[in-house]
């Protein structure tokens, strides 16, 4: 039986019965536009702001983009407000440099042209330096390439994610 790691966002633990446990990948599906990349990065952000090792994976959007968004959540400063409180945003950002001895990593990726055990290898090399993830986030699964074609793009879709769920 492995337990469950609670991320402490009520609502999301109380349908996964406590949380996902070790191994256990959980899937975000809407239509474009909703709020997914929003949502991986709240979710992301508080299991940071936890105390885990947080790794976010992403392949559409501007590193700056995500980076504004965990900044938002940390000083809940509106985003238009941002730049004019420059001083408050960098006083926070250093805040959490000094105090967190856990690691946030931002890693944008290369749409299309990296596969599951290319990923799998990057996330090795990463323990391998030091850093103990407790916890990956991608957001866009479809974006990585099977590693093999099984003619079915259904069949490769489930062998990508069932890749993710053998790395975590």
């Amino acid at each position: 039986y492995r337990h469950p790691i609670p991320m402490g966002i009520s609502g999301i633990d109380r349908l996964l019965k406590g949380g996902l446990a070790k191994g256990e990948i959980g899937v975000v599906l809407a239509p474009t536009g909703v709020g997914k990349t929003t949502l991986m990065t709240k979710i992301t952000n508080h299991a940071f702001n936890m105390g885990y090792n947080v790794l976010q994976l992403f392949f559409e959007d501007n590193p700056k983009i995500i980076q504004r968004k965990h900044i938002t959540l940390w000083t809940k400063i509106h985003p238009d407000e941002l730049t004019n409180r420059k001083d408050d945003v960098m006083k926070k950002v250093k805040e959490i440099e000094t105090t967190m001895p856990n690691k946030l990593v931002l890693q944008k990726l290369s749409s299309d042209s990296l596969t599951m055990p290319q990923i799998k290898n990057m996330v090795r090399k990463m323990i391998a330096d030091g850093i103990k993830l407790d916890m990956i986030t991608l957001d866009y699964i479809d974006c990585v390439l099977p590693d093999k074609n099984l003619g079915d793009q259904w069949k490769s879709e489930g062998a990508v994610i069932r890749g993710f769920e053998s790395m975590c």
